[in-house]
């Protein structure tokens, strides 16, 4: 905020506090005491420096301010004073500002303990002023809901600003998207495409191998190899040419769900290799298929770098995540297969655990061998908040009372003056009441408020009928009209506007005639209707709802287009905010489709060419054109590797790895 926002309001309330007093003081021609002007200084330059520092310090700020003021009502009586009875009426409402910051500023329970603690203090002020007991608990009941309106209103601020700093942090989400959206989709791509093919590339080329070092001692292995290069270079080939068909961006290629990792094992086991599984618990699903492809990368690694080598797979899930250990004990670097990895494999098997909120770590054992060790978080669930106050909803409680303080303040006149008994006026409290509480779900529902507003517009006609308040006690319903101001309001702001319009009419309609009626029904009226004749009545009837309607039109019209201005204030907000964030989006995913059709042409043009050959090989039992062609295969996918991302080898690989 801008320093100038910071200590223009104190420096405004300052000068309305001089303008007041001694201001009002002098220019009515009084004398005024050096003493106690001096006291109204020093109380003013307290509270106003105070609020100075409302957004750096606000809780000690609203204690310095509350102190100040109670000390200049302490020091100054308001008796001699004619304004509201208080020469510091305008500085004391700086309470209110220092509450509000806090709420603004502050969490919920910081807010609700200085909340308190100013109820608390204002209830031992009055306690210790109030000169007439009886007016005790109702003062202190609006000090009370005061205070609470005001830090409810610093709540919905905060909670406002939140929102618009994350409309911020959202474009600068999507601009560094845009940015970055070809390196993000190269390093996508370049992880599905190791998924799809190093894995059965090399257990063809493993294979091979093995059948051409021992076939003269183990003929059949000839025969094994040939029919596993053809199944698997089909199923590569597959997967290849669905990776060429150009997905939308941000579609994964489909996935069946995740084998167990015994089942990984025995697939393995076929491919010589020594597996020994121990696990523990069942991972959720999302958790099994980053599992399954970890486990994968690393177990064709030790089939690359420790052929024929024991590995121990460990994998232990549980509340607090999931844990998984992939160890052998070959010689790191070593074997017939070592150098046909693309050097993308501990680099995808990091980003599969950095995804869930993982890490993963791989590097030497402390002896012999290989270790590859992950750690996955459990999923968050975020507790449900049971029974809590909104601040939104404090507001609508306030509004509803700001509605009624008029109608009850009649209903007290006319209690005082008429001698209304109690089962009379409760009706006429209950009518008042029953207009204006629909406003407390005018947010999620404004047409059936209005309606239900509209409607209880005729509860005052009706107890008129009945006889129920004072004779010409109509004038008591009069001013509930600010219920349906709120309404008109509501659906404007809130509700579709192509026909908000109908709800200015609707109300205009309902109240005007209502309040028509509710003059015709008076008792009086009934006692000159006989001696007017029908036809006078009639007209007087229509002159006076025109009239109503003519008065009623302004402040319903203004209400009508307050909220429609709101409206488009918010609507064009959230157009700049959003709009920002789609163009963005927009222009990350045109650059990620341009990536991906250029990185599917070089897939189309070298790594799938040399894979058609395996398959085709293999039937026409061409051992050498198999194990030729699956590593010309394995070769064109690492130079395609290489230009979408840098190496990141495992003899280079630099990560401390952590005990299991």
């Amino acid at each position: 905020m801008a320093r100038w926002r910071v200590w223009l309001l104190p420096a405004l309330l300052a000068v309305a506090q001089f303008a007041l007093w001694p201001g009002l003081v002098l220019a009515r021609g009084d004398t005024v005491d050096p003493v106690r002007a001096a006291a109204v200084l020093a109380v003013v330059a307290l509270v106003v420096g105070a609020l100075c520092f409302r957004r750096r310090a606000s809780v000690a700020v609203t204690v310095v301010v509350a102190a100040g003021i109670s000390l200049g009502a302490a020091v100054l009586p308001g008796e001699e004073f004619f304004v509201s009875g208080d020469a510091l009426l305008v500085v004391s409402v700086a309470d209110f500002v220092a509450l509000f910051s806090v709420a603004a500023l502050r969490g919920r329970r910081t807010t609700l303990l200085v909340l308190a603690g100013l109820v608390v203090w204002q209830a031992a002020l009055l306690a210790a002023t109030s000169e007439t007991p009886g007016d005790y608990p109702f003062d202190l009941v609006i000090s009370a809901c005061s205070y609470a309106l005001v830090a409810a209103a610093g709540r919905v601020r905060r909670r406002w600003v939140a929102d618009r700093s994350a409309a911020e942090r959202r474009l600068a989400e999507a601009q560094e998207a845009r940015r970055e959206a070809a390196a993000a989709e190269r390093r996508r791509l370049a992880r599905e495409l190791h998924d799809v093919t190093a894995h059965h590339l090399t257990s063809i080329v493993v294979n091979a191998s093995a059948a051409q070092l021992l076939g003269d001692q183990r003929p059949e292995l000839r025969a094994e190899a040939l029919e596993f290069a053809a199944r698997t270079g089909r199923e590569t080939l597959v997967a290849l040419r669905r990776l060429v068909a150009i997905l939308p961006v941000g579609e994964e290629l489909p996935n069946p769900p995740a084998p167990s990792l015994a089942d990984l094992a025995d697939d393995f086991r076929q491919l010589g290799q020594l597996v020994i599984v121990e696990t523990a618990g069942e991972p959720p699903p999302e958790v099994a298929q980053a599992l399954h492809g970890i486990a994968r990368e690393a177990l064709t690694n030790t089939l690359r770098y420790a052929p024929g080598g024991t590995v121990r797979l460990r994998c232990s899930s549980g509340p607090e995540g999931t844990e998984l250990l992939v160890e052998d004990d070959g010689d790191a670097g070593a074997g017939a297969t070592a150098g046909l990895g693309g050097g993308r494999g501990l680099t995808g098997m990091r980003e599969r655990a950095q995804a869930l909120g993982g890490t993963l770590a791989a590097g030497p054992r402390d002896g012999p061998g290989w270790r590859v060790h992950a750690v996955l978080p459990a999923g968050v669930s975020v507790p449900k908040r049971i029974g809590r106050l909104r601040s939104q909803a404090v507001l609508d409680a306030g509004l509803v009372l700001l509605t009624l303080v008029l109608p009850l303040a009649g209903v007290a006149v006319a209690i005082e003056d008429d001698g209304l008994a109690p089962a009379r006026w409760t009706l006429i409290l209950l009518a008042l009441v029953a207009h204006s509480v629909p406003l407390l779900w005018r947010r999620q529902h404004p047409w059936p408020v209005l309606v239900a507003v509209t409607l209880t517009t005729w509860l005052g006609p009706l107890l008129m009928l009945a006889r129920v308040p004072p004779r010409d006690g109509g004038w008591l319903f009069l001013f509930s009209v600010g219920a349906d101001l709120v309404a008109v309001y509501t659906v404007a702001a809130l509700a579709r506007p192509r026909r908000s319009w109908l709800a200015p009419v609707a109300a205009l309609a309902s109240t005007a005639l209502a309040l028509v009626v509710l003059e015709a029904v008076e008792p009086r009226a009934d006692a000159e209707a006989g001696s007017d004749g029908p036809l006078l009545f009639a007209v007087v009837f229509v002159s006076l709802t025109v009239l109503a309607s003519l008065i009623l039109a302004v402040p319903l019209g203004v209400s009508w287009l307050a909220g429609s201005a709101a409206r488009r204030r918010r609507l064009r907000r959230l157009d700049r905010e959003e709009g920002a964030v789609a163009a963005a989006a927009a222009q990350a995913e045109l650059r990620a489709r341009d990536e991906r059709a250029r990185v599917a042409a070089g897939l189309r043009d070298a790594v799938v060419e040399h894979a058609a050959r395996v398959p085709r090989a293999a039937e026409e039992s061409d051992l050498a054109g198999v194990l030729h062609s699956a590593r010309e295969a394995l070769a064109a996918m690492r130079a395609l590797l290489d230009g979408l991302g840098g190496p990141a080898t495992r003899a280079t690989a630099e990560q401390e790895v952590p005990s299991p």
